[in-house]
């Protein structure tokens, strides 16, 4: 499961673009990943995911003496979805990435990465969009049928004809793209999806070319952990396992859109008013969809790493039963009144063989969490009353996203990036 964070890059873009239209320069834009201290707790923290798994790149073109950001103004598109990544004769042997970052074909199976870029122009400036991991279908046009992409890009919404839609996004960067993100019903196709606040108004003059570029977190993770409360027939002999954990009901497609404030001061927002479904509809409902982890695919712990703990006195034994193939990245959202947390659990004695089994099915949304918050890690600790067959306990807490490790040369923690 390819789970991505927050990514410190440099921008420095090459495709020629054929006349009429913005004149290429023969300085190659490219971004440079800072230098930091990554020691992700998994892979997927660190440089080399990244360079795995590589980002989408959309640059928009303004006139000489214009700026992007103008409702009517002269801007128009450079260049759409360019993969960026890390170009290298063999992935697999880079560690400290020291070069930038450029445009770059498909990986060959033989781990070299070539070079695809694309040019600054020699006048103007560019405004980049940028997110991850990369999906060449990001911005197809027309969509595919039916549409599955979990990524999908759309055109930037027409300050006229979309007016109803703009009132709805507050605080939209006119001419910007809006990003649909849906995630896949399987965790382990799932991925901790990355996008960065638009960069306004570059020049290849600026900073010889170079710009430092965050990508964080835009979903929420979720977590799951588990005791029980009661006590067995025989302690000795017997477990408690869970076969499997259902999301029933989430919020399961929304806009990602880019931001303005106050001049330059830029990021992302989801959208809770402008539903996939029907853009134009502003009575619209938003889609919703169940997620389900199990230990059938390996999304929770089994055999004798699963057994859940006897509850100890003070209730803070709560076992994380997620595998890296089990962890959800799902959508920020205000968690519908509706929404259930299902538990499929049983008991069993030291061979295997179950002795009973039940389902257990309460309110996804609790007193004291009642929406996901975007780049946050949601935990689940729920205690099982064996005896009595129900929820002795719910709690969710909210944590920082599980990037321990990561700092930068000054000892500062950062999220750097995603995770399994």
């Amino acid at each position: 499961m390819r789970k991505l964070p927050f990514i410190l890059i440099l921008l420095v873009a090459c495709t020629q673009l054929p006349a009429p239209g913005p004149v290429p320069s023969d300085e190659p834009i490219a971004l440079g990943i800072q230098e930091q201290t990554t020691k992700g707790q998994t892979a997927l923290t660190t440089k080399a995911a990244l360079a795995q798994v590589d980002f989408g790149v959309s640059a928009w073109y303004t006139p000489q003496g214009e700026t992007f950001d103008v409702p009517g103004g002269s801007a128009v598109k450079y260049f759409e979805n360019h993969r960026f990544g890390y170009v290298t004769a063999a992935l697999e042997s880079e560690t400290t990435f020291p070069n930038a970052w450029s445009g770059v074909k498909a990986h060959a199976s033989t781990g070299e990465v070539l070079a695809n870029p694309v040019w600054w122009p020699l006048d103007g400036t560019l405004t980049f969009f940028c997110y991850a991991p990369y999906r060449v279908d990001g911005a197809q046009v027309p969509a595919p049928a039916p549409d599955t992409r979990d990524i999908a890009m759309e055109a930037p919404l027409d300050p006229t004809a979309d007016a109803a839609i703009i009132s709805r996004l507050p605080s939209y960067l006119i001419g910007s793209p809006i990003i649909r993100f849906t995630p896949p019903a399987a965790a382990a196709d799932q991925v901790d999806f990355l996008c960065a606040a638009p960069l306004l108004d570059k020049s290849r003059k600026d900073n010889a070319g170079a710009f430092p570029l965050d990508l964080p977190h835009r979903l929420t993770q979720i977590k799951f952990g588990f005791n029980y409360s009661g006590v067995l027939a025989d302690p000795a002999h017997h477990f408690v396992q869970v076969s499997s954990i259902e999301l029933r009901g989430v919020v399961s497609s929304k806009y990602l859109y880019f931001t303005e404030t106050v001049p330059y001061a830029t990021d992302c927002a989801w959208s809770d008013a402008v539903s996939p479904t029907d853009k134009t509809n502003a009575a619209e409902p938003f889609p919703t969809a169940d997620y389900r982890i199990d230990t059938a695919t390996g999304g929770l712990l089994s055999g004798p790493s699963g057994d859940v703990p006897a509850r100890d006195g003070g209730n803070t034994n709560h076992l994380t039963l997620s595998t890296d193939a089990g962890i959800l990245y799902l959508l920020p959202q205000e968690i519908p009144v509706g929404a259930e947390l299902v538990i499929n659990y049983y008991t069993g004695e030291q061979h295997g063989v179950p002795l009973t089994s039940d389902v257990l099915t309460v309110p996804l949304r609790t007193a004291t969490l009642t929406a996901w918050p975007m780049g946050k890690q949601v935990r689940y600790l729920i205690t099982l009353n064996i005896p009595n067959q129900q929820f002795s306990g719910l709690t969710a807490q909210v944590y920082d996203w599980e990037d321990s490790g990561n700092v930068d040369n000054g000892g500062t923690p950062h999220e750097l990036l995603p995770h399994n």
